[in-house]
Parts: structure tokens; C-alpha cells; sequence
């Protein structure tokens, strides 16, 4: 025991001569790194909707890449659905715990509108909203260019020359859906008759599969051979009817081919995850861009999914007609119509 003291006195002893003669080896070794508080980013959905819909799923997969990439502090909320006061004490809680606090959906837009401004040093993002204050960051998808690339893709493959839209609710975030549907409809084929049904006049018809299901099969029923559905969490009840009824369902905001191959035509998709990636990332860096953007088809912020799930039902010759469609579009010369009419024809 006593011969191990004094091998480490001599240990101790060179070691310290090394430092003190300045041996870089050793002081790389030995330099403690620089701390780092991670970024605290907190997403508050407009409601229990992850895993269910694909819209919230999408800010989900962004949210966990950011969070491996980025090495954030991150913390995922779940909105009180149709209570919007409960929900404005959500954000007002994240706020004091939060560098950004990101939401979304057209629901959360006078949330957002009375909160953010209290705190002017936190820096807040929410999607799918036009929102101009100083500390927000507005990120919008021009969803009618993805919906009329979808549209053609309807029209061209319809056989029974009858086609539906279904929407979560009737409000003008989901009309300019529409909008761009029933015009890349039009486009290819002008003698086309469009069914467009809504779930409920609000919100609560993101919830409503069931109902969902009852409009999909009766739209089914009355002839009509592709559905596009844009109702978050009730998309599923459109989808288990297509799947009973053997008719085509096209998706949604994330790519949805595989949910029934064969049965979904295609999905319109939006880069979600990309888009809360760079706003994190922004956040990171200092250079954090409040202010309304918008992403379309000529940067990539929406677009429509051909992959091995669905490839088989698309022609070559389906395929060069919409991709003709979008270069028209990111060339200025076909603009898509982002309201519609009412009352609708």
C-alpha cells in the first residue's frame, strides 16, 4: 500500500511539471469545452392530433429531427381543442418557459394574435396562418398550387368523370384547397363534376372521422371514383371508405402513398419538416426572420408524391401532363386560383 502512495506522489508530481511546461498534448487534453445552454423550442398543436393526422404528424417528424440535428430543449404541447381560452393559457405558459414557441393551424391565429405580443423578447412561428407582428415568424403554403397539381392527377384518371373533395372545415384555409382542386380539375378535363362536402362549418370536423367516413361513402356511392381529402385526423374515415368501397383516396399534406397502395392516387404534400427545421435553425444562428412567407411549387414548399406505392396507376403520359402543369405554374403562366365562388355552382 505504502509503495502505491508513493508511485502516485510521482505521478502527481510529472504530471504537474507537463502542465507547468506548457505540453500542448496535454493541455488539449485537459481544456474543459465551452457550456452551452440548448435552445428552448415548445410546440403547442391545436389539439390532440399527433399520429393522427397527417398535418400534425409532419410538424412532429420536424420537431424530433431538429432535436437530433439541432440538440435542442424540446417540449410538444397538445392544444385544448374547441376552448380557446384554455389553449391561450398553453401559450402563454410556454412563452415564459420558451426561446421560440411554434404552433399551427388556422385555429391557433387570434390565439397567437393576443399573446405574442406580451412577450416581444420570445420569438414565436405558427403555419398555415398569415399573421404580420414583429416577434412571429408566419410560414404559409400556397396548398392551392399543390392541390391543382393533385387535381390533374383526379381528373385524368377519373373513369366515372365524377369527383370529391372533402374538407375538415368550411373555412377559407381549406376553400383555397379547393380552389386549386376544382382548377386542376378544369384544366385537364373541363366536363368533370366536382361533389365538394365539409365536415362541420368548424373546427370540431378534424375530429369527426365517423362523419367523414358517411359523406366518403355516399360520395362513393353516387359514382364518384377519387376523393380528395384534406380533414386531418377524419381523413381516416375517408380512407376506410375508399378501402371498402375499392375507390381511390388522394392525401394529404404528407405523403400518404402507403397507407393503401393501389388506392391512393397520390398525396399532396407539404415540406413541413424541412420548413420547422430551418425556422429552429434560424433561431439557433441569430438570424430568427419574423414576417409572412410563402412556399409553393417553384421553391418546393408543396408538390405531389409519386413514389413505388402508387407509380403503377400513374401513366407516363398522366405524368408528363401535370409535370407540364407545374412548370407552367413555377413559369408564371398558369395562376392558380386560391378562393372560390360562393355559393358554389
Amino acid at each position: 500500500m505504502k509503495g502505491f502512495n508513493i508511485l502516485n506522489k510521482y505521478l502527481c508530481l510529472l504530471l504537474g511539471l507537463l502542465l507547468i511546461c506548457g505540453c500542448g498534448r496535454v493541455q488539449d487534453i485537459t481544456r474543459p469545452e465551452p457550456s452551452s445552454t440548448p435552445l428552448r423550442v415548445t410546440m403547442i398543436y391545436p389539439s390532440d392530433c399527433v399520429g393522427s393526422a397527417a398535418y400534425c404528424t409532419a410538424f412532429h417528424t420536424g420537431l424530433q429531427a431538429a432535436e437530433e440535428e439541432l440538440g435542442i430543449a424540446l417540449t410538444e404541447v397538445n392544444g385544448i381543442e374547441n376552448d380557446p381560452v384554455a389553449t391561450e393559457m398553453l401559450l402563454r405558459e410556454a412563452a415564459q418557459n420558451s426561446d421560440i414557441v411554434l404552433t399551427a393551424g388556422y385555429q391557433m391565429g387570434d390565439v397567437l394574435a393576443r399573446v405574442a405580443p406580451e412577450f416581444p423578447d420570445v420569438k414565436f412561428a405558427i403555419f398555415d396562418v398569415v399573421l404580420d407582428i414583429p416577434n412571429v415568424a408566419s410560414v404559409n403554403y400556397k396548398s392551392n398550387e399543390g392541390s391543382f397539381l393533385v387535381g390533374a392527377v383526379a381528373g385524368l384518371k377519373s373513369e366515372s368523370n365524377k369527383i370529391g373533395y372533402i374538407g375538415g372545415a368550411d373555412v377559407p384555409l381549406l376553400h383555397e384547397f379547393e380552389a386549386g382542386y376544382v382548377a386542376g380539375i378544369q384544366a385537364v378535363n373541363p366536363d368533370a363534376d366536382v361533389t365538394v362536402e365539409y365536415i362541420s362549418e368548424d373546427a370540431t370536423g378534424f375530429g369527426l372521422p365517423d362523419r367523414a367516413k358517411e359523406l366518403a361513402l355516399s360520395q362513393y356511392a353516387n359514382g364518384i371514383d377519387v376523393i380528395y381529402v384534406a380533414a386531418g385526423g377524419a381523413g381516416q374515415g375517408v380512407l376506410e371508405a375508399a378501402q371498402a368501397e375499392q375507390k381511390f383516396i388522394i392525401w394529404v399534406d404528407a405523403n400518404g402513398n402507403h397507407l393503401a397502395p393501389g388506392l391512393v392516387l397520390t398525396s399532396m404534400t407539404k415540406e413541413i419538416p424541412t420548413s420547422v427545421v430551418h425556422i429552429i435553425r434560424e433561431g439557433i444562428e441569430g438570424n430568427f426572420m419574423a414576417g409572412v412567407r410563402y412556399f409553393g411549387i417553384a421553391d418546393g414548399g408543396v408538390s405531389y408524391a409519386v413514389d413505388e406505392h402508387n407509380r403503377p396507376l400513374l401513366s407516363e403520359d398522366l405524368i408528363a401532363t401535370v409535370e407540364s402543369l407545374k412548370a407552367k405554374i413555377i413559369a408564371g403562366e398558369i395562376v392558380v386560383p386560391d378562393t372560390v365562388s360562393l355559393p358554389r355552382e
